[in-house]
Formats: structure tokens, sequence, C-alpha cells
């Protein structure tokens, strides 16, 4: 007679190996920024390399980008199928440019030194001293603007955008019966990434991509979009249905959050919708992914996450009335909203 076990559920850390973890976190964060830099996982793209010729391609020592391997080893990115030749796994397959899946330009914008996120999370503690955003402090102007002044950084920043949307474009796409709208615009809509997974959904629907002119000019061409450079503080395109805004308003604080909107509303028609498109804050609080984003945008732009009801007096403040909130097969809903008259 086989043996019968009783499965346990796997037991909580003491709270000292919790903290280690945490700041083990930071090891494994900056081993994964440097190894994306390095390209090793493209440099194994058609198989298994010697580490002695993965230095050699990275210009790095040998002995030296052994020891980083078999650390990352250990969280699965990177396998050695022998002693000291090294190959992908499905993890490391995912820091390349052009994966399916690829976290390459993520990885670079948020842990890489030089792109700014991860300088500004230095500067937290000024932050919360001062009330001030803490990559202004630490660059001496806002992040937009610092990205227009790096082209370089911002096109990683602009990848970043698409590859995270990436599961969340469809999802958005097909919660919602966006076929009632003739035309839809999507302002700040970066390259065009959720509105073009719309339209492709949607045949009957045509778009409008609204954002600075340096970012829509990257935007792929699409036959039912018209590209539309501006600033959505000064005014945004009129003859739209719908106005989505994806991870937009979160980057902003209450009053330029609500200066936005309401140039939002401006040119809305009475049967016209705004659809936001965030990361609800959950009330009461539980772990999600949106707690680590609302102090990720406090300092990087001063915004923030927020819960439904405060979605729900944002539109108050701009003129504006939510009419319901629609969850989508991603984190993220769709707040919609309408004209308040």
């Amino acid at each position: 007679m086989a043996e019968s076990r009783t499965a346990t559920a796997p037991s909580t850390p003491p709270p000292h190996e919790q903290i280690l973890n945490i700041v083990m976190g930071f090891w494994h964060s900056r081993a994964l920024a440097v190894a994306t830099e390095l390209e090793l996982a493209e440099l194994l793209a058609d198989g298994p390399l010697p580490v002695e010729i993965l230095a050699s391609r990275t210009q790095t020592d040998p002995l030296s980008l052994f020891r980083l391997m078999r650390a990352l080893e250990s969280l699965g990115i990177f396998k050695q199928v022998s002693p000291r030749l090294f190959a992908n796994t499905p993890a490391s397959e995912c820091l390349r440019r052009n994966a399916p899946a690829s976290q390459w330009a993520p990885v670079q914008t948020i842990l890489s030194v030089g792109h700014g996120q991860y300088e500004a999370w230095a500067g937290l503690l000024d932050g919360l001293r001062t009330g001030k955003t803490a990559f202004d402090a630490q660059f001496g102007c806002p992040y937009w603007q610092w990205l227009q002044r790096n082209p370089g950084i911002s096109e990683v920043f602009n990848e970043t955008t698409r590859a995270m949307g990436i599961t969340i474009a469809p999802a958005v796409a097909a919660a919602y019966d966006w076929g009632r709208f003739p035309v839809i615009a999507d302002i700040g809509g970066g390259i065009g990434g959720q509105l073009t997974t719309i339209l492709n959904a949607h045949s009957s629907c045509r778009g409008i991509l609204f954002d600075r002119a340096d970012v829509i000019s990257k935007a792929p061409p699409h036959d039912r979009v018209e590209r539309i450079g501006g600033d959505f503080f000064k005014s945004v395109p009129a003859g739209a249905d719908a106005y989505i805004l994806r991870w937009v308003i979160h980057d902003w604080n209450d009053p330029d959050a609500i200066a936005i909107l309401k140039n939002v509303r401006q040119p809305m028609k009475a049967g016209s919708r705004v659809m936001l498109i965030e990361e609800l804050v959950p009330d009461p609080p539980k772990p999600t992914m949106g707690m680590w984003l609302d102090p990720h945008m406090l300092i990087m732009a001063g915004g923030r996450e927020r819960t439904a009801a405060e979605y729900r007096e944002l539109y108050a403040n701009a003129g504006l009335a939510l009419e319901n909130i629609v969850s989508t097969a991603s984190l993220h809903s769709i707040i919609v909203g309408r004209r308040r008259d």
C-alpha cells in the first residue's frame, strides 16, 4: 500500500528572514539589470555558450561573470547545462529585446542606472521629508521633460509602456463594447498600443492618437488612426465618442488630474464617455501591485494610485459623473465617466 501523506501549507518565514529576503531583493534586481544591460540572453539565443565566450563578447572578467550568472541561476535566470556552460531559461528568454513577452525595456527603465527611476528611488527619504517629487529634486526637472531631453532613454521608456501593456491591452479591448463608439480618442496614448488593439477588435471604429508630437511620430501606422500632437494641459481633440486615458491620470496629483479631465470634458458630446484605465487601490487595503505603484508614482511624478471613491471625487471636481467601473481580465479596470451638465 502506498504511504499516505498529508499536504501542509508552506510556513511563513520568521520575521528576520522576511526582512533579509527584502534586502536580498535589492541584490536580485541589480543583478538582473546588469545581466540585461550586457545582453546575455541575446548572446544565448542560439544555444549554450561557455562563460569565457560570454565574457569575451561582453568585455567582462570571466570569473566575475560566472559568479553573477551562477547567482542568477538560483532564481531561474539562466541555467548551467554543464560546468561553466550556460543556456537560457524561459525566464531569461524574456530578457531578449524581441521576445514575445520581452521584459528587456521594463528592466532597463526601472532598474538600470541612468534611466532615472533607480536614482529617483534613492531620493525617497528626502521626498518624504520635503513633500516634493523625488525625481524632480534629483534631476532638476519633471520626468516627462527629462525624457524629452534624452531621446534614447525616452525610446526605451516607450517600449516599456508597450511591453507592460501587452497583456492589459487585449483585456481592456475584450471587456467593453467599444463598437458603440464610432470614434475613439486615446489621450496620452503613447505609440498607440491600446488604441490599435481596440480598433483591430472592432473594424467599425476609427481612432485618434493624441500625445506629444515626438511620441506619436514613433507610433506604427494604422489605416484607421489619425495622429495628433499636442498637450493635454492645453486642449484635446474634438469629435470623439470615447476618450480613453490609460495610465495617465495616475501620473498626476489631484489638481493636475482635474485640469486634464476638465480639458477632456470640454469637447465631449452629450453621449460621449471618458474611460480611465487604471488599477484601483482596494478599499479596505489588501496586497496588490497598485500598493507599490502608488509610492512609485509619488517618487517619479508626484502622482498617485486611487480608490474607486477617489476617482468618483476626481470626476465630480472635473464636471463629470462616474457612470460605472468595468473589471477586466487584467489587474486594471475601466472607469467610465460622462459629462455632468
